[in-house]
């Protein structure tokens, strides 16, 4: 199952025993009276040898495997974008402490002079 999540799909055996490699997203529901049915999307529908639990095992696997990969994507993305802010902000003024500037403004609650 190591490549299958890189294509999105999982591997399941015909009654023929022919390998056929699915796409979990495109299967909408499946009968198991007898033999294994799955009905897919496009209104195909496929037997294979798996049993409904073996197959649903598979699915759950396949969708861990993507989201795991997903969110070490994310991570990784995050922690270089990270890395990038800091190295951009090493090289301009934003490493110095900033420059306060004492600006005085009239006050209207202070007397007048005549």
């Amino acid at each position: 199952m190591r490549l299958a999540w890189l294509a999105g799909v999982i591997k399941l055996t015909r009654l023929n025993r022919q390998v056929v490699a699915i796409n979990p997203d495109l299967i909408l529901f499946v009968d198991a009276s007898p033999d294994t049915t799955l009905c897919l999307a496009g209104g195909d529908k496929i037997l294979v040898r798996e049993t409904l639990d073996e197959l649903i095992e598979k699915v759950i696997e396949f969708r861990r495997t993507v989201r795991s990969r997903l969110i070490s994507s994310a991570q990784l993305a995050k922690n270089r974008a990270e890395e990038a802010r800091l190295t951009i902000r090493e090289g301009t003024r934003e490493s110095r402490p900033p420059i306060l500037r004492v600006v005085e403004t009239p006050n209207d609650d202070a007397p007048k002079s005549r």
